[in-house]
C-alpha cells in the first residue's frame, strides 16, 4: 500500500490551487457552512451531514499521515480571491497501485471548469507518485457532469466496472482511466 507523501507547497495552474486541508485555514468552518447553507446539493462531500467539518478534515489529514482513514487523503480546491475552499479532490488506493480519484465542487461554483482543472492537477500528481500505476475515476452511469469533468481532465472510458475488490459485487458505475498514465500493463 502506498502512503502518499504530501507535496511540498501547493499544486496550482492559472485557475485553481490544490492544498492540504487544515483546521487552521478555516476548512472545518467551511465544511460546516456548506452543510448548513447548501444542504450539499448533489452530495459533493463524503457522508455530510452525517460527519462534522472537524471529523472530515481530521479524516483527510489522517489519510495524509498514513493513519486509518475512511476517505483517504484529499486536497481542497481554492480559487484566487476566495478564501473558503470550493471543492475537493480525494484519493483512495485500491489494489496493485491503482488509485481511485474522487471529486466534487460546491453547487454555486459548478459550470466554470474548476473541477476539470482540479482533477487534472490532482490526477497528474497522483500518477507521478511512487507505486501509483493507474489512476481511475468511477462514475455513475447517469452522472454526465462528472463524466465531462473526467474527460476534460484527461481520462477516457475504459470498461465496465470489474467486481468490487473484497466484495465481488458488480457495480453499474463507469470506469474512466487517466490517459497516458502507467497502468501496469505491457
Amino acid at each position: 500500500m502506498t502512503i502518499f507523501t504530501a507535496p511540498v507547497g501547493r499544486l496550482a495552474d492559472d485557475v485553481v490551487t490544490l492544498r492540504l486541508p487544515s483546521p487552521d485555514a478555516g476548512d472545518v468552518a467551511t465544511v460546516d457552512n456548506y452543510v448548513q447553507e447548501e444542504q450539499l446539493d448533489g452530495g459533493w462531500l463524503p457522508e455530510v451531514p452525517l460527519v462534522t467539518g472537524q471529523q472530515l478534515v481530521a479524516d483527510w489529514l489522517n489519510g495524509w499521515a498514513g493513519r486509518p482513514s475512511r476517505h483517504g487523503p484529499a486536497f481542497v480546491v481554492t480559487v484566487q480571491g476566495h478564501s473558503p475552499f470550493v471543492g475537493v479532490v480525494g484519493m483512495m488506493e485500491r489494489d496493485d497501485g491503482t488509485v481511485e480519484i474522487s471529486y466534487g465542487t460546491a453547487p454555486r461554483w459548478r459550470g466554470r471548469g474548476l473541477a476539470s482543472h482540479a482533477v487534472r492537477l490532482g490526477s497528474q500528481w497522483i500518477a507521478g507518485q511512487p507505486g501509483a500505476h493507474r489512476v481511475e475515476a468511477r462514475i455513475g452511469q447517469d452522472d454526465r457532469a462528472s463524466e465531462r469533468v473526467a474527460v476534460n481532465a484527461g481520462f477516457e472510458l475504459a470498461e465496465p466496472i470489474r467486481p468490487i475488490p473484497g466484495t465481488g459485487q458488480v457495480s453499474d458505475d463507469l470506469l474512466y482511466v487517466l490517459r497516458g498514465g502507467h497502468d501496469g500493463e505491457g
